[in-house]
């Protein structure tokens, strides 16, 4: 079994972070994102969520996250 480390990449709107996830994904990065809110059960949407992946796939996506990030 692969061994995971998972890194913070992204906090923000989910409305952002499901956009970053979509891109990542394309390109074969997997990713989670945590929301540590407890507006699930309100039946509100966080304020803000956090992204994470693998540090292994780090390289990869720091460009798709720059782009996303210098074009919110």
């Amino acid at each position: 079994m692969k061994k995971v480390n998972l890194v913070k990449v992204f906090g923000g709107t989910e409305a952002s972070a499901l956009l970053l996830r979509g891109r990542l994904h394309e390109t074969g990065i997997e990713s989670m994102i945590k929301n540590d809110s407890m507006d699930a059960f309100l039946g509100t949407s966080p304020d803000s969520v956090d992204l994470y992946i693998d540090e292994a796939d780090f390289e990869k996506a720091k460009d798709i996250i720059s782009d996303l990030i210098n074009n919110l």
